[in-house]
Formats: structure tokens, C-alpha cells, sequence
């Protein structure tokens, strides 16, 4: 199974729902990889929002307890023929969701996400998704 940025992101907080997910998919004996556009997100966030070491360190530890998942010709086809076509359906998808989601589709894997907008592509791609707790203010 691939893993979302948010969901990432999400376990290296310890979000309950994501924890609890992770946790199942552990049972399942599911193996969880990190793609390349994931492994990107994490690395720009740890480089400009993170500013204290330990929690740099904290992602890195992160991202060497998962298998990497290069983004390849296929996956690149994949993204692009799903951009094309949410397009055409007066969807917008940004450029690395559109990454995530093709290589789902082109593996025949699971694309593990608590992005609801990710989730809604479940008719295209296999997602494993958990409701993340509406922002409080």
C-alpha cells in the first residue's frame, strides 16, 4: 500500500485515526511503502516548516522505517491519462495527488490517505482512508 502525505503526516503526529489505521493494516499484514512525491512532500516540510533538529530527525527516522517507491514511466502514464480525465470532469487535482493516484492505478495497489479529496477518487483508484476531526478553531 502507498502512503499519502496526510497520512504520513498524520502518524508522525499520532493521530488517533491514523495510528489506529496503521495499526489495521499491521494486522492485515498489509506492507506500507512511501512514494517518491510523498517522500518530496516530507523533505520540503521537514526543510521549511521544521525548524527545530529533533523533529527533522524525527522525519527521517520516519521515512527509513518504510520501503521507498520510485515514480516511474508507467506511473507517469497512469497520472497523466487520471489528470486528463478529472479534467474533463471539472476536477481539479494537483500535480503530486495526480502522481499518488496514478501509480495506485498503475501497482493495482491501495493509496492510503486521509485527504478527502484523495478519497474521492475511489472509483479510480484503491483508496484506505480514516475521517480526520474537523479543524477546531
Amino acid at each position: 500500500m502507498l502512503l499519502d502525505a496526510s497520512f504520513a503526516i498524520d502518524l508522525l503526529d499520532g493521530r488517533p485515526e491514523a495510528v489506529e489505521l496503521a495499526a489495521s493494516l499491521d494486522r492485515e499484514g498489509q506492507p506500507l511503502r512511501l512514494p517518491a512525491p510523498v517522500l518530496f512532500e516530507l523533505w520540503v516540510g521537514a526543510h521549511t516548516v521544521v525548524r527545530r533538529p529533533a523533529e527533522r530527525q524525527r522525519i527521517e527516522q520516519f521515512v527509513l522505517a518504510y520501503a521507498p517507491v520510485e515514480f516511474d514511466a508507467e506511473d507517469a502514464r497512469a497520472a497523466g491519462r487520471l489528470q486528463a480525465a478529472m479534467s474533463r470532469l471539472g476536477r481539479s487535482l494537483g500535480t503530486i495527488d495526480a502522481q499518488l493516484a496514478g501509480m495506485a492505478r498503475a501497482r493495482s495497489e491501495a493509496l492510503v490517505t486521509g485527504d478527502q479529496a484523495l478519497a474521492g477518487l475511489s472509483r479510480e483508484v484503491p483508496i484506505r482512508s480514516y475521517r480526520r476531526p474537523a479543524a477546531t478553531v
